[in-house]
């Protein structure tokens, strides 16, 4: 008898280890870019979605030879920065899309410092999708 509830006990320990591995990986909550800076500690590290307007696009290439994208995304309500890992070719100043990513009050990639950015790289579960 003993040994039953050892067993059920460690099914119920893997279940519950489970679930906390799967709350980090929840939906995107579509948000207005004012939101995100207006309270910007109860969106840091969360996965966001924000539609608007693609502005100053631009395709870079880090020190350390990384390729990497960015832009400020704009919405009715504000303006905010997007990064991406790698060099994106669907898109253009000027193209309406959704970008879903998490969203970063602020962190420090070695020496740089980023405020109020939305991480819109693969890795981090993000993508940008074009609206026609």
């Amino acid at each position: 008898m003993k040994k039953r509830y050892g067993w059920i006990l460690a099914l119920m320990a893997i279940s519950v280890s489970w679930a906390f591995q799967d709350s980090d990986k929840k939906a995107a909550e579509a948000v207005e870019v004012s939101a995100l800076l207006k309270s910007s500690d109860k969106y840091h590290r969360t996965m966001v979605q924000v539609t608007g307007e693609v502005h100053d696009f631009k395709k870079k290439t880090s020190k350390a030879n990384n390729p990497y994208t960015t832009f400020n995304l704009e919405d009715k309500s504000g303006v905010i920065h997007v990064y991406v890992m790698g060099h994106v070719d669907k898109i253009k100043d000027g193209d309406k899309v959704k970008v879903t990513g998490k969203f970063f009050k602020e962190r420090r990639v070695g020496s740089a410092n980023f405020k109020n950015e939305i991480d819109a790289s693969s890795k981090e579960g993000g993508k940008i999708e074009k609206n026609e």
